[in-house]
């Protein structure tokens, strides 16, 4: 098998290579033996037995190389490496007359900036690679209105997307490789799922999955799982959300692509508070949130942020989620811009005035025993059915539920530590504590001391207890309901 050191006695050959492999996202394979990092910093080989075209294209592939590397990795100040190589590149082209070839360092050093969320100065450079002499149908091209797009999607400009790309498919079909036509078809579906035609989207998300495996390109892969796992969730099918999120979260882990496997938590939580599971949603985005910010990507992090904060604003934590709103913001807006910024703000406005519907219609619409009408918070208004059980004792102040309380019961499974209402059907009394169950026996801690033992044929389960709610208010049956200051379990 010829190596990669064998091939770089001939700079075309070795200059081919770097190509196929970066276009199979295969950054560290390709770096591998061609480059060597001293106090932090990559350092090409020496180029001096190389004619100028030679040396320029190997700048060209070291530099675009270096940048996706360092990206997935999160190698600190490699996008500033990566535009140093690309400028010199550009520079040696330019002095070529290579029209082409300066419009593809343009494009390279145009996603440098993206990476480190500087959109406005990667919309500059690919300004100036759109008005260099290139053919339509060229790869260097094509490539320019994806990176645009790319640009395009983080911005938040979806209809500026649909309106570049829509027209463009048979282009892509004709003179597109698999790597290019898997990112066409990826960053239009993005673009179709965000402006509502989840229909249309799906079918592009997998047109570009099955391209980017036809590609060999695994971060490309990941990506489309991502992607479908978003599509899936607005269309409510969860199961498959989450197998497919997963599967983009396994795959960036095997490729050690740590960027990108913080971007999958992001996706997961999305998830989980599309399902209402907005602890679980928070323990996500965490996860998120620390590995995103030992990298480059500002917008990544900033998302992140803004995901935290929708998932506190539906936990009922107000402060703590303007908070991090106002984090998210500061990014975007020292990165991005003043633009940027103002849509994270309407965005999370937006979930906020969604909320206060919701509840309001959990509000008139949902009664609890005794004829009891419930004011929910957001955090607890996505039960389908509610119930309220009065308690008699104070063994469970811990929980928040002192005596004289109403537990607020749903209807929803439970599990071993879950805080429960259990009834025995034959004398009618409910009591309220810690579930455990095995071998036909239900153990209920009330929390006097002395658990209590059940047949289980002998009680029935009322439901989960989530939340705890006082005497109705001005005698118009009106319940103001908390959610549980503790909780026991620790899957709730």
């Amino acid at each position: 098998m010829i190596t990669l050191k064998q091939i770089a006695r001939t700079p075309t050959l070795l200059a081919d290579k770097l190509r196929r492999l970066e276009w199979q996202g295969r950054y560290s394979e390709a770096l591998e033996d061609c480059l060597e990092i001293i106090d932090g910093k990559a350092c090409v080989p020496a180029l001096e037995d190389t004619t100028q075209q030679e040396r320029a294209e190997l700048l060209l592939r070291y530099g675009a190389l270096i940048g996706f590397c360092g990206h997935i990795s999160q190698i600190a100040n490699s996008q500033e490496q990566s535009k140093d190589l690309l400028t010199l590149a550009l520079s040696e082209f330019i002095d070529l007359e290579d029209e082409e070839k300066t419009a593809e360092c343009e494009n390279y050093i145009a996603l440098a900036y993206w990476r480190i969320g500087e959109l406005n100065e990667s919309f500059v450079w690919l300004d100036s690679s759109v008005s260099r002499r290139c053919p339509p149908a060229s790869g260097t091209r094509l490539h320019t209105h994806l990176v645009r797009s790319l640009i395009n999607l983080e911005k938040k400009d979806f209809d500026k997307n649909i309106a570049l790309l829509d027209g463009l498919e048979n282009i892509y079909l004709e003179n597109g490789d698999p790597f290019l036509l898997g990112h066409y078809y990826t960053n239009l579906g993005v673009s179709l799922k965000d402006t509502g035609r989840t229909t249309e989207a799906l079918g592009c998300l997998k047109r570009s999955l099955y391209y980017h495996r036809k590609a060999r390109h695994k971060i490309s892969q990941g990506i489309g799982e991502n992607n479908l796992a978003q599509i899936y969730w607005l269309t409510g099918d969860f199961e498959k959300a989450h197998r497919s999120i997963d599967s983009a979260t396994r795959i960036f882990r095997a490729i050690k692509d740590k960027t990108r496997e913080g971007f999958s938590y992001d996706t997961k939580a999305n998830v989980f508070i599309a399902e209402g599971k907005f602890v679980n949603a928070l323990r996500s985005i965490e996860k998120a949130i620390d590995i995103l910010k030992r990298g480059e990507n500002a917008s990544y992090h900033a998302e992140a942020i803004l995901t935290k904060a929708k998932a506190l604003l539906y936990l009922d934590r107000l402060a703590d989620s303007v908070g991090a709103l106002l984090d998210a913001v500061e990014i975007v807006r020292m990165k991005v811009g003043e633009r940027s910024a103002r849509k994270l703000i309407e965005e999370f406005a937006f979930v906020l005035q969604e909320i206060s519907i919701t509840r309001t219609h959990k509000a008139e619409t949902t009664s609890a025993t005794g004829g009891l009408n419930l004011l929910l918070p957001a955090g607890l208004a996505h039960y389908s059915s509610y119930s309220g059980v009065r308690v008699h004792n104070s063994n469970l102040d811990r929980f928040g539920l002192s005596k004289g309380s109403l537990a607020i019961v749903v209807d929803e499974e439970v599990k071993r530590g879950d805080l429960v209402a259990m009834e025995e059907p034959k004398t009618g009394s409910v009591r309220c504590g810690i579930f455990d169950s095995e071998f036909g026996l239900v153990c209920l801690d009330s929390g006097d001391g002395e658990p209590q033992l059940f047949d289980e044929n002998d009680v029935r389960i009322l439901g989960k207890i989530v939340g705890v709610g006082d005497e109705p208010k001005k005698g118009n049956g009106e319940v103001v309901v908390e959610p549980l200051t503790s909780y026991p379990h620790s899957g709730i």
